[in-house]
């Protein structure tokens, strides 16, 4: 039988379903519970999170928790080349206290971005005086993985967690049937652009043409690039298919900010499927995609 919740977590819709013979309502209940506690801690929307008091006081003993998601970042801020970089403060460059409202102002410089200046001590970060981080956005997709972890340890085997279009898919299902997942099309909001079949795997989407703004007769979108503080425009939605959904996301937010054949090199070397839609609307994917027997349509 097939049980599903919805809630709105994290400034995102975020459903949870699960396919038991036994009820699962509480352990899902649960695994919300995991993701509220995550709000709690890194929302940049509350000043009373973890977050928002270390870039307030710029120097905070914080949970293991919190030091092991900074060290994540860390390393894929590393392997990324810096071009995924949270300290990329959003609310500096468009969004105020929240995503309705945004900040743009030319003559404003970024902070520091370099991490590496960034102190840990133990459980203790210092930040510089004009550094500000934001964890946010890797933390929405960690909750994903977290709430994973914790049912499969309650021995669950068929669940779909589905965080605004980035999902973690578990299944064994003993009638065969394979959960397809849609990526829209940039061009047409009204139609599906690609189907795949995923399972046991987590696939996340980033994209260019929803989060989007036109500021003194200039386009701009949400993902920066850290190096030049500007947007490149040759990757308009990509879609990784990972084991973690926070490597998915990370990664894929990192290639909006690469150009076209830089993101490629980079995705060559990890162990990771993809699909990459260009601006002139031409695809790039893996042959191992078609294990995912993905269709264009």
């Amino acid at each position: 039988m097939k049980y599903s919740k919805n809630e709105f977590l994290m400034w995102t819709n975020i459903t949870i379903s699960v396919i038991s013979d036994t009820n699962p309502l509480e352990d899902i209940h649960n695994s919300f519970g995991l993701i509220y506690s995550l709000e709690k801690e890194f929302s940049r929307f509350s000043n009373l999170s973890d977050l928002s008091l270390l870039n307030k006081e710029k120097e905070l003993e914080l949970s293991n928790r919190f030091i092991k998601i900074f060290n994540i970042v860390k390393t894929i801020y590393k392997e990324t080349d810096g071009y995924f970089n949270p300290l990329m403060n959003l609310k500096n460059i468009w969004y105020a206290e929240d995503f309705r409202k945004w900040i743009f102002d030319k003559k404003e410089e970024l902070q520091d971005i370099d991490i590496e200046k960034i102190s840990v001590n133990q459980n203790k970060i210092k930040l510089w005086k004009n550094q500000n981080i934001d964890l946010w956005w890797i933390v929405k997709w960690y909750a994903v993985d977290l709430v994973s972890e914790y049912l499969k340890e309650k021995w669950y085997i068929d669940f779909i967690i589905n965080a605004w279009g980035d999902i973690f898919i578990s299944w064994k299902n003993k009638n065969g049937d394979v959960p397809v997942v849609a990526i829209d099309s940039p061009f047409n909001k009204k139609k599906i652009l690609a189907v795949l079949e995923v399972t046991n795997k987590a696939i996340s989407t980033s994209w260019t043409y929803k989060r989007k703004w036109n500021v003194e007769n200039e386009n701009f979108h949400h993902i920066l690039n850290p190096k030049t503080n500007s947007n490149n425009n040759e990757i308009i939605s990509i879609s990784l298919v990972s084991d973690k959904c926070y490597i998915a996301d990370a990664y894929a937010t990192a290639c909006i900010a690469m150009w076209i054949e830089k993101s490629l090199v980079f995705l060559k070397k990890q162990n990771i499927d993809w699909i990459i839609i260009w601006t002139d609307g031409n695809t790039y994917e893996t042959k191992w995609l078609k294990d995912y027997n993905l269709e264009i349509i």
